[in-house]
């Protein structure tokens, strides 16, 4: 009894159960799909029946879990709106909303609007994208009960939940997706059909850049929010190949997945010897990985693409993803740091500047004991390379920080950095220099990874993991005594 007590509690046990059911509902999905697509004008039975039928149970037993784990917390003296384990609370708000959905689809919609209906005119109604919608918040359950438990290293499940919800978003776009529908194959069943060839091209090139950018997005997501093992964007990748390529049973397209994850994890491998996480060179590179893996495929297969159209269709695939990942990636860091902040923090404040209000979600934590502060300094020091994520930092605005003159937040916030790193090094203290120059060398130098750090100051990686985070904690201190100066010494203009 007390071992099953035990495994109740273990929210890492509850992560495998319902990544499990979760898992169920996506294979039963496209299987339904497949029975819908496989066959031209046609819905394949039983197929059809057993693919809906897997959703539902599923879905029903995924419900009783939740509500029993809710039920059983409330019995041990948990609160209603804590019951659930951390990041749960959505799931089972998204399986009522998947039930409701469920029920006017079948008793309302299906009976008087898709008599017959096939394709686009079944999967993009109302009550079908809010049912997707709803089963991509369930299956990301466990994914976000790991970031909100604190857990860095992305672990098989979380993984699992990951993938799950990137084949969520590749079911709702299975009608732009190459591996379903390979347009650039010779042989290709539906291109005969097609009478204009230039269509054909057009959804091709559409699709291809479409997946690339959800696969670079998925890829941005983990890295952004986790430490990845080697091999897991190839594992998150290669699991969504595999239920991609049962809606037309084109399994022969795996390999263009499982090569996309490899670059990926490669990519990730090489650049781990520099500070800081890659963005949006790993965007480009999983998005180029894509494109060149399918090109490759298909030049096996049989393409009658020229080679033209095939490199100006990797290079706006690497070029697209690379501005997506440069444009998301000067949001990441605060959107990572502000769930650590907000219960330091005070309530949220606002203020009105030519009529919009904005809002001050991060702030500098004045509590030298906060265990925000380091955090906050090493997000600027992943930073310094990357002027737009460097300048939404909350350092930045600091008193005594950023020049009155209006110039670059980011540059000023670098300089200040580098200065008091600089002037750390060089401390009487030998604990505080050893400190600064391992924050000089490994952040502003670049010398190399933290190895290489260790064995060029001579440290022990225990002391080379206490040296790093006194050097965050120094630093605070002395940007707290800098802003604190400029306070009671403000400059005239």
């Amino acid at each position: 009894m007390k071992t099953a007590r035990r495994l109740i509690d273990n929210p890492h046990v509850f992560d495998q159960v319902v990544v499990t059911l979760a898992g169920i509902i996506v294979l039963g999905a496209y299987v339904t799909a497949y029975a819908y697509v496989f066959k031209p004008q046609t819905v394949l039975q039983p197929t059809s029946t057993i693919g809906q039928s897997t959703v539902l149970a599923a879905w029903l037993v995924l419900v009783g879990v939740l509500f029993a784990e809710a039920g059983y917390s409330i019995r041990r003296g948990r609160t209603w709106d804590r019951a659930l384990p951390e990041g749960y609370v959505g799931s089972l708000a998204a399986a009522l909303v998947f039930g409701i959905a469920w029920l006017v689809d079948t008793q309302y919609w299906t009976p008087n609007f898709e008599q017959g209906a096939l394709g686009l005119d079944v999967l993009f109604t109302p009550p079908r994208l809010v049912e997707i919608a709803a089963v991509a918040v369930m299956v990301s359950g466990p994914l976000r009960a790991a970031a909100r438990r604190g857990e860095t290293e992305a672990s098989v499940v979380t993984l699992i939940s990951a993938s799950l919800l990137l084949s969520t978003i590749t079911f709702a776009t299975q009608f732009l997706h190459p591996l379903i529908d390979p347009w650039a194959w010779s042989h290709y069943d539906f291109l005969g059909q097609e009478p204009l060839g230039w269509v054909g091209k057009n959804e091709g090139v559409a699709a291809i850049l479409a997946q690339a950018l959800i696969l670079a997005g998925t890829a941005l997501l983990l890295n952004s929010g986790f430490r990845l093992r080697t091999g897991s964007l190839t594992f998150v990748f290669t699991l969504n190949g595999l239920l991609v390529t049962i809606t037309k049973l084109h399994f022969e397209f795996l390999p263009v997945l499982f090569l996309t994850g490899v670059a990926g994890d490669a990519w990730l491998l090489w650049t781990s010897r520099r500070p800081g996480r890659p963005t949006a060179s790993l965007c480009a590179v999983v998005g180029g990985a894509f494109a060149i893996s399918y090109m490759l495929e298909l030049v096996l297969l049989d393409t009658d693409w020229n080679a033209s159209l095939w490199a100006g269709t990797i290079l706006a695939t690497t070029m697209i993803c690379w501005l997506m990942g440069r444009l998301l990636r000067a949001g990441l860091p605060v959107a990572i740091v502000a769930p650590l902040v907000a219960p330091e923090t005070p309530p949220v404040e606002t203020k009105t500047v030519a009529g919009n209000e904005v809002r001050n979600d991060v702030k500098w934590p004045r509590d030298p004991a906060s265990t925000v502060r380091p955090l906050l300094v090493r997000a600027a020091l992943d930073d310094l390379g990357t002027p737009e994520a460097l300048g939404r930092n909350p350092l930045g605005k600091l008193p005594g920080i950023a020049s009155q003159g209006g110039g670059s937040t980011a540059a000023d916030l670098r300089a200040c950095l580098v200065d008091v790193i600089d002037e750390l090094a060089k401390s009487s203290h030998p604990r505080d220099a050893e400190a600064g120059r391992l924050l000089f060398d490994y952040y502003v130098k670049r010398v190399g990874s933290h190895e290489v750090i260790m064995e060029r100051l001579h440290l022990s990686r225990p002391t080379f993991y206490r040296r790093l985070q006194r050097g965050f904690l120094l630093v605070a201190e002395r940007l707290d005594e800098m802003s604190e100066f400029a306070g009671d010494n403000p400059m005239k203009p």
